[in-house]
């Protein structure tokens, strides 16, 4: 089966044209990351008092936290709850792009320490970097990688395909692989 140029053209500017905001998205916020901006996370901590004992119960927690929030006008994240087994004890994450709410045991088995932590919008564009903002957007950069790999490789193949690009297209092909490789040497 011989492979149709117009269909890898048709191929590599749609998906190009569809992952283009995905990845500026995450050429910027490399970019910033590489000079170590990251935003700002505002990190508030309480002890909280429980009405029994502190158990990994997450009914329990949760409606602690609940209160909690309520109580000191704090906004609930979205997301479902979770505990999670940490350094020999339990640990209550309840958290959304946003807001992280982390729950830790004290040494009093009827207090809890609460840490509320609401991020800036720079700071949630880099948990979508480092794809922390949930399957859904791990998924979404996958494809994006998958597509990326996609198009570079048919942009690869048009240029060498024509014969007036391939000799320019095969010299940056393998100065490319140079530069790779001198990074590793």
């Amino acid at each position: 089966m011989k492979i149709q140029r117009m269909s890898v053209i048709k191929l590599h500017a749609v998906l190009a044209c569809f992952f283009m905001p995905m990845s500026l998205l995450y050429f910027i916020s490399g970019a910033l990351y590489s000079f170590d901006i990251k935003g700002d996370v505002d990190k508030q901590v309480y002890t909280v008092a429980l009405k029994r004992p502190f158990a990994p119960d997450l009914e329990q927690l949760s409606d602690s936290v609940t209160i909690a929030l309520d109580q000191h006008k704090l906004s609930l994240p979205t997301g479902n709850p979770v505990i999670r087994k940490r350094r020999g004890s339990y640990e209550y994450h309840w958290g959304d792009l946003k807001r992280l709410v982390v729950v830790e045991p004290t040494d009093n088995p009827l207090e809890i320490e609460l840490v509320y932590r609401e991020r800036s919008p720079l700071t949630q564009l880099m948990r979508v970097h480092r794809a922390e903002a949930g399957s859904l957007i791990r998924a979404f950069s996958l494809g994006m990688v998958v597509s990326l790999i996609l198009i570079l490789g048919t942009g690869v193949f048009l240029a060498v395909g024509t014969p007036k690009l391939r000799r320019t297209a095969l010299l940056a092909l393998g100065a490319g692989f140079i530069v790779m490789l001198s990074i590793f040497a």
